[in-house]
């Protein structure tokens, strides 16, 4: 039952309830009249029954109509992480009721606690790109976890975190009283084994640049070209903000950035901004 269908059916219950009370309410009033005749009062009491007995079928129909659409409405969230420092991350923009949400990661798939299989799971990859990771081994792990509670749900895989248009907005927001017309911005994203680069990076910075127009933006990957050191150099803006395009703070943010030293190299200074998702959880704590 798509909503089309049930706002008709709901309309037309309200239409039955309405003209129900309405024939009810005429009875009676007939009814009050002392010269009424014997056998037209039956035929009126008869008629108040009957307008009774449509009325509660109205409010039984639209009763199951609304529990019907809730049937269809109702599923579960799974919100899984690449590791433990990413679970308190939700996917921005979705609204999940608390007591339908179940969040795990990938290390832990097979002892966490999982949706139960009464209803369709919405599968979160809060992963920054696609690849092997986000896809492949996640589909695996999760299979086999259910696998050994003999359960088969319906799994609907989302997009990874790295392809909200909420990211590169955060962002937007959080550079854009920074600069001051002489910066430039170097995303910085993790890199891929696979023969095809994750398309999540350079997704960011095609609506990062519509967000912020004439600002200078490039990215530069640390583990596959065109590789930061190299990209770095050929900025023109003297003045770099670095943004990496990650989940959260860790080695790679202590270990695979570019430098102070690196920037005055080729005659530029840099500043480090917070990774990705940080930024996307302050912006959503700001609004709230």
């Amino acid at each position: 039952m798509n909503s089309r269908h049930a706002k008709l059916i709901l309309l037309i219950c309200a239409l039955l309830f309405i003209t129900a009370l309405w024939g009810s309410v005429s009875c009676g009033a007939r009814l009050a009249d002392p010269q009424l005749p014997a056998g037209e009062a039956t035929h009126l009491r008869h008629l108040i029954y009957f307008h009774f007995a449509l009325a509660q079928l109205a409010v039984l129909g639209a009763v199951g109509c609304l529990f019907a659409r809730h049937r269809r409405w109702r599923k579960y969230y799974l919100l899984v992480s690449y590791n433990e420092k990413g679970l308190a991350l939700n996917p921005p923009g979705i609204r999940m009721p608390a007591g339908r949400v179940f969040r795990c990661h990938l290390g832990n798939l097979r002892t966490a606690e999982l949706p139960p299989a009464d209803a369709p799971i919405l599968v979160y990859p809060m992963f920054m790109l696609s690849g092997h990771s986000s896809g492949a081994k996640l589909e695996e792990e999760l299979s086999l976890a259910y696998a050994n509670t003999g359960q088969q749900p319906k799994l609907y895989y989302q997009p990874v975190l790295g392809a909200s248009p909420w990211l590169p907005q955060a962002a937007a927001n959080h550079v854009r009283p920074l600069l001051r017309g002489d910066e430039g911005i170097l995303v910085v994203a993790h890199g891929s084994r696979l023969t095809e680069s994750p398309p999540e990076p350079a997704l960011f910075c095609r609506r990062l640049r519509a967000l912020l127009p004439g600002t200078e933006i490039a990215l530069g990957y640390f583990s596959q070209d065109p590789a930061v050191e190299a990209v770095l150099p050929q900025m023109k803006a003297k003045h770099v903000l670095v943004l990496p395009f990650l989940l959260t703070e860790g080695l790679h943010t202590m270990r695979d950035l570019p430098t102070e030293a690196d920037a005055a190299a080729c005659g530029k200074t840099i500043s480090r901004l917070p990774v990705a998702a940080a930024l996307l959880r302050t912006d959503l704590n700001s609004d709230s």
